[in-house]
């Protein structure tokens, strides 16, 4: 592929498109930000993605370059072979078996190629960011879910049909709650940002018997910056979550003995002691010959890790290749 090709990266959120210009190798030249409101159906989400490429691609002309594909980061289970959005995890209504990226060449004519978002994410931190130059590799977004990635020797693995690295899914407590998945007591359901959430609200005594909040919208964010502040129901949960954080981690050290582990998602850009938490957490509940080099650090490219992932992956495909 000549170096300096370039293509468009798209990541698909509810609420905002991302986009960029990728140069091959994974230089962002330009990136735009398109927020909607929530949409009611596929359609709509579609009429979104074509908007934020043809958009990109007027941005791309300005700078003098020529993308030659698009590359769509989407949440859930993907066929990247065929190019088909699997489903169902956008949380909108049809988002299952869409033939994404034939539809978006239809559109655009630009060949486009799709992938799951944490996979994509994962590539780039391999290609230019935390990971780079380390051969085993474990990625892990903290954010409303947990999801992840697991490259090893240099390889994103895939599993059948696409569908490994679900490590949000594992089960820490299999007499616990059943999660959205219908897993009981999954990674996910003690970990991630709601799971924060939850437990802050049950610990501050903010939740009745009925299960109702006696105030309004919370973030993870508000709940850090509680803790920040020394409120001691937002410190305990904080704490709560960071062990539960290790917990999962310290499962994946023993079982894969990676290299390095990457903390992606807004979770992971709390301050310095909630990672530490992690870290201590984690190395003390995995076995000491696997974690015994071991690193766990946030990842470096933030919400352009998904884009410059999109890009690279798209043109490598168009390359003839996969990753």
């Amino acid at each position: 592929m000549y170096k300096y090709a370039t293509s468009i990266g798209v990541d698909v959120g509810q609420t905002m498109i991302r986009s960029a210009v990728i140069r091959y190798g994974g230089e962002v030249l330009a990136d735009l930000a398109l927020r909607h409101d929530p949409v009611k159906d596929s359609d709509e989400l579609i009429s979104h993605i074509i908007s934020a490429v043809s958009k990109t691609r007027e941005e791309a002309y300005r700078l003098k370059v020529n993308p030659l594909c698009v590359g769509i980061a989407a949440r859930g289970f993907v066929d990247y072979k065929k190019g088909i959005i699997l489903g169902p995890d956008q949380g909108v209504k049809g988002w299952e078996n869409i033939r994404l990226s034939k539809i978006v060449n239809a559109e655009t004519g630009l060949p486009a190629f799709i992938d799951n978002d944490a996979k994509l994410m994962a590539i780039a931190e391999h290609h230019n960011g935390a990971a780079k130059n380390y051969d085993n590799i474990v990625f892990v977004t903290l954010r409303s879910g947990i999801g992840g990635a697991i490259i090893i020797d240099g390889k994103l693995y895939r599993g059948y049909d696409n569908a490994g690295g679900e490590i949000g899914q594992m089960s820490l407590d299999v007499l616990g709650q059943f999660s959205d998945k219908g897993i009981r007591g999954s990674f996910e359901y003690f970990a991630s940002s709601a799971a924060l959430i939850r437990n802050y609200l049950a610990i501050s005594g903010q939740i009745n018997e009925n299960g109702d909040t006696k105030i309004g919208k919370l973030r993870a964010r508000d709940v850090f910056e509680l803790s920040y502040r020394g409120d001691k129901p937002a410190r305990k949960a904080v704490a709560d979550n960071a062990n539960y954080v290790g917990a999962g981690l310290a499962n994946l050290i023993s079982i894969f003995a990676p290299d390095i582990i990457i903390l992606g998602g807004g979770m992971a850009m709390a301050k310095d002691a909630y990672l530490d938490m992690i870290r201590e957490s984690a190395y003390s509940n995995s076995l000491g010959f696997c974690r015994k080099n071991v690193k766990i650090i946030r990842a470096k490219l933030g919400f352009h890790a998904s884009l410059q992932g999109a890009g690279i992956f798209a043109l490598t495909r168009l390359d003839g290749k996969y990753i």
